[in-house]
């Protein structure tokens, strides 16, 4: 995550090491190793707990956060219930390598706890499509789909887990008749 006020990117993990002596260690080993391959990205390293900490108190502070797996469940996690709960949390893997794919996909699980109920929440699977869209230069496109998820969500139109009675089939039809 970039800090607004200092700049940089942030790495969880120095300091881990001291509880994780080898995978940790090499987290680190390899952060420093491209790191210098960009002298113009500054690094600063976060124990998890208190970069976790820090996105709970002031996440305006922070931009882009580069993770370890393991760290960056739990990362992602804490930064879909700041913006609501899981069924927010759209992600994009965008492949650096020019004509690459990217993958598009909600950050949450399958759930096979609550599977063939209706109980899911779709947003983060359309807003994911509208990263997608946006990726694939379909900017009208993306920027239609995002319109139809917030005019929905304004509405106060959701399911459960908004505190809403919408199935997952419903809410998803209400976006597609706000597009």
């Amino acid at each position: 995550m970039r800090d607004e006020a200092q700049g940089g990117r942030h790495y969880p993990g120095q300091g881990e090491s001291n509880a994780q002596r080898h995978s940790m260690v090499f987290w680190d080993e390899m952060t420093d190793r491209v790191a210098a391959d960009y002298p113009d990205v500054e690094v600063t390293r976060y124990h998890v707990d208190a970069i976790a900490a820090r996105m709970i108190t002031n996440p305006e502070t922070l931009d882009v956060v580069v993770a370890s797996n393991l760290f960056g469940d739990i990362l992602t996690d804490i930064g879909a219930a700041i913006q609501g709960g899981l069924g927010f949390a759209a992600s994009a893997n965008i492949n650096p390598v020019s004509g690459g794919p990217g993958m598009f996909e909600p950050v949450h699980g399958s759930a096979p706890d609550i599977m063939g109920k209706g109980l899911a929440n779709p947003l983060a699977t359309l807003w994911a499509g509208a990263l997608m869209l946006q990726h694939l230069g379909e900017a009208t496109a993306a920027e239609s789909l995002m319109n139809a998820l917030e005019a929905v969500t304004a509405s106060g139109a959701g399911t459960p887990d908004m505190h809403g009675s919408l199935t997952t089939a419903e809410l998803a039809q209400a976006v597609q008749a706000a597009l």
